[in-house]
């Protein structure tokens, strides 16, 4: 039989974005929108179905997953930060068993193990006792966000209980009308404005020296919230109240990232895995898992209240960012390539490039890396303000307990024979005069000490007004962080 004579248009066998780095994620989505919005148009302008959804094989079903489960202890009121969440695993055998080839994870627990985190009454504090920015508080319904002024407070003029110009405030009537309809609330970045979500925040943060943004989702009705997706980061899902029924399909790119050379745009057709999560229950999503969470039918009408606390990744590209902030420091890393030199001239060149590389590869890179990354770690504390805007003023003074900022992730630099050491801690590198290493010392490696506890320690050797005056000028400079413990 003949082989059948190719068309022209059969000739193009598909396409992507050229780039000479990694590209946005939403650049890809952008591209996506673009192609099916064309693909609709012609879809009805001829009235057959879109020709990419037509495209699509027949679902198989999909394969299932059975994901692991642990029973957090009873008893966890001594366990803090990201260890309140994953026990009765501990941060190191979590971290190891989730390094090469991430699984979702379930942690069950009782329902009152996250209660106080954020109640019903909270909630309505935060939405409707204050004003709040537009972006924080927002509704979905069926994948799509709902306008904001649907449910923000109209401007009735004189006599109104109006927020004012360019403040928005919500209109709770409109509000409840929207989710009794099977609308999402979503709260965004809760640990910015609700004490006990930051303080769990904080201590993962410094913990683990990286940053954490939580966001709260409250739902009544069956209807889904968000549309099904993948983060470029890892999520926690906490159950607070009710419970929320979670859909996983899997990864159709390992560890895609936010800029990326990749898209990673095809969502697959069946999850992998259904589960429901209860009151005290967290699921751990690795980043690129797509996912989606809804009230299941039979609790329809039910309010289920649970948080996404998501962490910042620090992957292998981080390396290659601090590389280049290590090389500057040489000269050829600054010159203009020679791209359009001979072949000698280049060789030598990127020979040159591969050797210095290869240098500071292998010269420690991996503690150096760490080290940097924990030591550029800065930490969100509360202020200190008081009767006495310069504290050291108090009559107090000797009371106030001071906290080296960052310095859970803090580390001195102190050479031999040399005059000077650096104490790296919360994004910066402080000198100092190596006769002042012990003070130093022991605010490094304490997570608080009091003024007086420091005199008592070290006054044989520092008069108290040596020491008033180093630590005035380490509050002045935003090294330490010093509050009044009021009896």
């Amino acid at each position: 039989m003949a082989e059948r004579t190719r068309r022209a248009h059969e000739m193009f066998l598909g396409k992507a974005i050229a780039s000479a780095g990694p590209v946005d994620h939403s650049v890809f989505l952008r591209e996506n929108r673009h192609e099916e919005a064309v693909l609709g148009r012609l879809s009805r302008r001829l009235g057959v179905p879109n020709f990419r959804v037509r495209l699509e094989p027949e679902s198989d079903g999909g394969s299932q997953v059975v994901l692991a489960e642990f029973e957090s202890p009873a008893k966890s009121d001594d366990l803090t930060g990201i260890e309140r969440l994953i026990a009765p695993l501990d941060l190191s055998g979590f971290v190891a068993g989730q390094y090469r080839h991430p699984q979702p994870m379930v942690f069950r627990g009782g329902e009152d193990r996250f209660s106080k985190l954020v109640t019903w009454d909270d909630l309505n504090d935060i939405v409707c006792s204050r004003n709040v920015r537009p972006a924080l508080v927002h509704l979905i319904t069926d994948g799509q966000r709902t306008p904001d002024y649907l449910y923000q407070q109209d401007d009735l003029g004189l006599g109104s209980r109006q927020p004012g110009a360019n403040v928005s405030k919500i209109d709770s009537r409109k509000l409840a009308n929207l989710l009794r309809t099977g609308s999402t609330l979503i709260v965004n970045a809760i640990h910015e404005y609700h004490p006990p979500v930051a303080h769990l925040a904080r201590e993962i943060e410094s913990r683990l020296a990286t940053y954490v943004n939580v966001n709260l989702y409250a739902s009544w009705h069956s209807t889904p919230g968000f549309a099904t997706h993948w983060d470029d980061h890892d999520v926690f899902a906490i159950q607070m109240i009710g419970q929320k029924e979670w859909h996983l399909f899997g990864q159709t790119r390992y560890s895609p990232a936010a800029r990326d050379n990749q898209p990673n745009v095809e969502q697959p057709a069946q999850p992998v895995w259904v589960g429901n999560l209860t009151a005290g229950d967290v699921l751990y999503i690795p980043r690129g898992w797509w996912h989606d969470a809804r009230v299941d039918q039979a609790n329809a009408g039910l309010g289920s209240l649970h948080l996404t606390l998501n962490t910042r990744a620090v992957t292998g590209t981080w390396i290659l960012r601090w590389l280049e902030s290590q090389l500057l420091d040489h000269e050829v890393f600054r010159r203009n390539a020679p791209l359009a030199a001979d072949e000698k001239v280049r060789a030598d060149y990127f020979g040159e490039l591969a050797a210095l590389i290869r240098g500071a590869l292998l010269d420690g890179f991996g503690e150096r890396f760490e080290r940097d990354v924990r030591n550029a770690w800065t930490e969100s504390t509360r202020t200190a303000l008081s009767t006495y805007i310069e504290p050291w003023k108090s009559p107090n003074w000797d009371s106030f307990v001071l906290s080296l900022k960052g310095g859970r992730q803090a580390s001195l630099d102190v050479r031999a024979e040399s005059e000077s050491f650096l104490l790296r801690a919360n994004g910066m590198v402080r000198e100092f005069d190596v006769h002042c290493l012990d003070l130093v010392r022991a605010l490094a490696e304490r997570e608080s000490v009091s003024v007086a506890q420091l005199k008592s320690a070290y006054g044989d050797r520092f008069p108290a007004d040596f020491i008033d005056g180093f630590i005035k000028q380490l509050v002045k400079d935003d090294a330490v962080f010093a509050r009044e413990i009021i009896a």
